[in-house]
């Protein structure tokens, strides 16, 4: 009779470890499992983030102009443009810092940084400010602000001449991106060209 109270009390205490086992190994597994979905979850949120800004983000280009054109084309290393921008209704703030304007024409693609408080360059474009709205900050296209962007075109871009197709676009970090695209004119003999919109 003894030795089967101690048969049974054996049994009992191996059902205990494995019981035991169970629970730890459950723990574990719902700890990683609670790990997981908190970060999914932060990454959703960052997605869903990044996606509006980009949705709600929107620039517009106002105007662009090429000056010393009066020779008939955009001459590189020469000439320069201007393209005045605002943001649209409702977009978040865009840093300049963060912002390429790309030009490309049939012979040349070309590509400017921001450089703030320096004079525009053929890598690097300015931006002035036209109108400052409210809430402005120096660096930054606000609400409320409009900047006119200068960049000069570089040598190796040659010349773009009247009737030649040019796309410009302001592209940054968030937001989407909209070409314009327009033409020389065929008979330019203006220092000032207007060539949108």
């Amino acid at each position: 009779m003894e030795e089967e109270k101690e048969k049974k009390a054996a049994q009992g205490i191996g059902t205990l470890i494995i019981f035991i086992a169970m629970i730890l190994v459950a723990a574990v597994a719902a700890g990683v499992l609670i790990q997981t979905a908190a970060s999914l979850q932060s990454k959703s949120l960052d997605t869903g983030r990044q996606a509006q800004e980009k949705i709600t983000t929107d620039l517009e280009i106002l105007q662009v102009v090429a000056y010393d054109t009066s020779d008939g084309s955009i001459d590189g290393s020469v000439d320069n443009l201007s393209i005045t921008i605002r943001l649209g209704s409702a977009s978040t703030p865009i840093k300049f810092v963060d912002t390429l304007i790309k030009v490309d024409s049939s012979v040349s693609t070309k590509s400017s940084n921001y450089i703030y408080n320096t004079t525009y360059s053929e890598s690097a474009y300015n931006a002035t400010y036209l109108i400052k709205g409210t809430k402005h900050i120096e660096g930054y296209l606000v609400s409320g602000d409009t900047v006119q962007l200068d960049l000069m075109m570089p040598a190796s871009a040659g010349n773009i001449t009247e009737g030649e197709k040019i796309v410009v676009r302001v592209i940054a970090k968030n937001g989407m991106v909209k070409p314009v695209e327009m033409h020389m004119p065929s008979a330019s003999i203006e220092a000032v060209t207007y060539l949108y919109p």
